[in-house]
């Protein structure tokens, strides 16, 4: 685990009170995409929950690798045409 993903675990349990599982409508407030397609980022990214009753868990730590994995620069060089 990379340091960052640790620190922003940590972030994500402090700034919930020691929490360190979250339901999907909670990852999907973390993230910031739609309670309808956290299952299907969480699935094509690898991550596994963990069910609770009826409930599926997500840890603070799949969370913020899930956060820090695939990440690119905003500007992309290779794309862009050269003007003559």
């Amino acid at each position: 685990m990379t340091s960052e993903v640790r620190l922003n675990a940590e972030i994500i349990i402090k700034t919930h009170d020691g929490q360190t599982y979250f339901n999907l409508g909670e990852v999907s407030k973390i993230i910031g995409c739609g309670v309808n397609t956290v299952a299907a980022y969480l699935h094509d990214s690898g991550i596994t929950v963990k069910q609770v009753g009826p409930s599926k868990r997500v840890s603070a730590y799949d969370i913020a690798e899930l956060m820090c994995k695939g990440r690119v620069a905003p500007i992309d060089n290779a794309s862009r045409k050269a003007v003559v």
